[in-house]
């Protein structure tokens, strides 16, 4: 049988563009501390307190000789992480501007200017907050207090009547393989793991899209593509894929669409060895359809 069909996968590449923009704060100035301590040191964003404690020698590799139990104090504490960045007056002009953590491990308190603005509590999901009104022209402060994740996880485990299994670390979403593991060292970290964002956008937001694939053969390949779009102004707007446009309505909030698409003569992605891997861009843009006065259509006798 020919190679192809056996291996008649159809992969793709998505770039999105909703009329947003972004900028990134991991690369921003960070300092981080003991919250018993006053001496602040510099961090690295994405990621832990261990990496940053060693790269400014504090503590030795955990991974080297017996170090492991040399940092066990570490997962007791509470750290704090700190940076500063500059908001212009050109920036507050968007409707809305979100601050976006990728992933936060685990246990902490976001504040903005000095301001609480989010608790978290899980490592596996990303936090999106709307912080327009929190913002300033010129300098801004951002903080992340981080609890121990070990004395957090104690906390729930003194609300169960009775004791449960690998307690307290069953009790907290964070990786567990932190609290040990027969292949690992036990290294209860704390810190910012992913980027830090500011998103800038007006009217409407495309936050995610899907690429359902229906049908694939050598003639064509049908898809559907899904997207969720938060829109704060009802109307008619265009969704266009790869220059193709379609008009689609959504309310104010939360949108669900999906739009089909159609590739001719598609080429097939290969595993390393067997052909090509081929690879299609989808670049997705929506766009709000302004509507057209009738007294500017009129004209004169």
């Amino acid at each position: 049988m020919n190679k192809i069909l056996l291996f008649a996968f159809f992969f793709m590449q998505t770039l999105i563009n909703a009329q947003t923009s972004e900028r990134n704060l991991s690369s921003e100035k960070w300092r981080f501390k003991n919250t018993k301590e006053n001496n602040w040191l510099t961090a690295s964003v994405p990621g832990t307190v261990h990496l940053d404690l060693m790269n400014n020698k504090i503590i030795p590799d955990p991974y080297k000789d017996e170090n492991e139990k040399k940092v066990q104090w570490i997962e007791n504490e509470n750290w704090d992480y700190q940076t500063s960045f500059n908001i212009t007056s050109k920036d507050l002009e968007n409707q809305n501007i979100d601050l976006v953590f990728e992933g936060l491990d685990t246990f902490s308190e976001v504040y903005l200017n000095g301001i609480l603005i989010q608790t978290t509590d899980n490592m596996f999901r990303k936090w999106t907050i709307p912080v327009k009104q929190y913002l300033k022209n010129g300098e801004n402060i951002l903080q992340v207090k981080f609890k121990s994740s070990l004395n957090a996880g104690k906390e729930f485990a003194k609300k169960v009547p009775f004791t449960m299994p690998e307690s307290p670390r069953s009790f907290v979403r964070k990786a567990q393989y932190q609290f040990g593991w027969d292949w690992g060292p036990r290294l209860v970290t704390a810190g910012i793991l992913k980027d830090v964002k500011l998103n800038f956008w007006n009217i409407a937001r495309l936050d995610h899209v899907k690429i359902e694939q229906k049908i694939l053969t050598k003639q064509k390949a049908d898809l559907n593509i899904h997207a969720e779009i938060f829109a704060t102004e009802e109307g008619k707007y265009s969704f266009s894929i790869n220059g193709k446009s379609q008009n689609i309505s959504l309310k104010s909030g939360l949108n669900l669409v999906s739009i089909p698409y159609q590739i001719q003569n598609p080429k097939f992605w290969q595993p390393n060895g067997w052909g090509k891997p081929n690879l299609y861009d989808l670049k997705i843009t929506l766009k709000k359809i302004k509507k057209i006065s009738m007294k500017n259509l009129k004209g004169s006798d």
